[in-house]
C-alpha cells in the first residue's frame, strides 16, 4: 500500500535522475518511479546529462540529485548527489531514505552518495 493510500502527506523532494547514465538500470529507474508514485509529495525529473554537478563521467550506474522542497517546490534544504545507483536494492534504500525526510543519520548508506557537492550549486527547484 502506497504511503497516500495509508494517508501520510510524506515528505516533499525533487528528484532530477541524469538519464545520460541510464543505460544499464533500468531495475534502479523503475524503483525509483515506484517510490516517486507512492510519495505524494514527491517529483522526479529525468535530465540529460549532470556532469558538472554530479562528475558522474566513467562510472557504471545511475547518478542523480535530490533536495528537500515545500509541496510549492520551494527549496528547504541543501543538494544531495546520489550514485552510483547499481541494483534495485540501491534505489530502495534510497526511497526508504526519501520516505523518511531525508535524515542526516546514517540511514543512507555512505556508500550510495556522491563525492560532495560544489561549494556553489544551483537549487533544483
Amino acid at each position: 500500500m502506497s504511503d497516500a493510500a495509508r494517508g501520510h502527506r510524506g515528505h516533499p523532494f525533487t528528484l532530477v535522475v541524469c538519464a545520460s547514465c541510464q543505460a544499464g538500470t533500468d531495475q534502479v529507474m523503475d524503483e525509483l518511479r515506484r517510490v516517486v508514485r507512492n510519495s505524494p509529495q514527491g517529483v522526479m525529473i529525468s535530465t540529460g546529462c549532470l556532469r558538472k554537478l554530479l562528475g558522474c563521467a566513467g562510472r557504471r550506474g545511475l547518478h542523480a540529485a535530490v533536495q528537500p522542497c515545500t509541496a510549492d517546490r520551494r527549496p528547504t534544504g541543501a543538494v544531495v548527489r546520489l550514485g552510483p545507483l547499481v541494483t534495485a536494492a540501491d534505489a530502495a534504500a534510497v526511497g526508504a531514505w526519501l520516505r523518511a525526510g531525508m535524515p542526516d543519520d546514517g540511514t543512507l548508506p555512505d556508500r550510495l552518495l556522491a563525492a560532495p557537492a560544489p561549494q556553489s550549486v544551483a537549487h533544483l527547484n
